[in-house]
């Protein structure tokens, strides 16, 4: 696998807690909202999106090294837009790293399905975006030495057990998730995701401010 060379800056796991839902008994846990770029996003769910098709078998490992590699090439579009522009994205150069994203998204999924085209007017449910994102967080944690190869692997296990549980959700509920199992899968990924965040921080909990 080629190696992601990210600037950790940029990745840094800094968290947002999520709004607590309106006549909320309790309030809400930390939740997937770092507290980055929307290109920063993107590439961390891109991240993931490889690794978990990689780990399916959808993707070789040629195809998942190329992918890693495109992925670090826009990140190093990114760092030098980004250094060039006094420190942020100007729009134009924020169009150009989405629309390369985009190309990129959709080279992954052709890659994972044999070359078909995403299909048109497909949507990604809140529990999708945040396997995205978790899956991405393993492995980015994981290239930064912040995580052991056994603290990764049982991460994606647990991970891949969410996975399986919103799969089976879905079937017994005709095709997506009923309101009682969507909020049983936000609690679990949010757990989750607070997992990661002690395991390479080595914290106790993550909040708004602290890296």
């Amino acid at each position: 696998m080629a190696p992601i060379i990210l600037n950790t800056s940029m990745i840094a796991e800094k968290y947002a807690l999520a709004a607590p839902p309106k006549n909320a008994a309790q309030p809400s846990d930390a939740s997937d909202n770092l507290n980055l770029s929307q290109a920063a996003l993107r590439e961390v769910a891109l991240t993931g999106r490889v690794a978990a098709n990689a780990e399916s078998g959808n993707l070789t490992s040629d195809q998942s090294q190329q992918l890693y590699t495109q992925i670090s090439s826009i990140h190093s579009q990114i760092v030098a837009d980004q250094k060039a522009d006094g420190g942020t994205l100007s729009p134009a150069d924020a169009k150009a790293v989405q629309q390369a994203q985009n190309q990129l998204s959709q080279t992954v999924y052709g890659d994972a399905h044999d070359g078909a085209a995403p299909p048109s007017g497909a949507t990604v449910t809140q529990a999708g975006t945040r396997e995205d994102l978790e899956a991405g967080r393993i492995v980015l944690n994981e290239k930064a030495g912040h995580l052991s190869s056994g603290q990764a692997t049982q991460l994606g296990a647990e991970l891949s057990g969410i996975q399986q549980q919103i799969a089976g959700d879905e079937q017994a509920n005709g095709g997506t998730l009923s309101p009682t199992d969507a909020q049983a899968i936000n609690q679990l990924q949010s757990q989750l995701s607070q997992q990661i965040y002690n395991t390479a921080h080595s914290v106790a909990t993550p909040d708004k401010t602290s890296g």
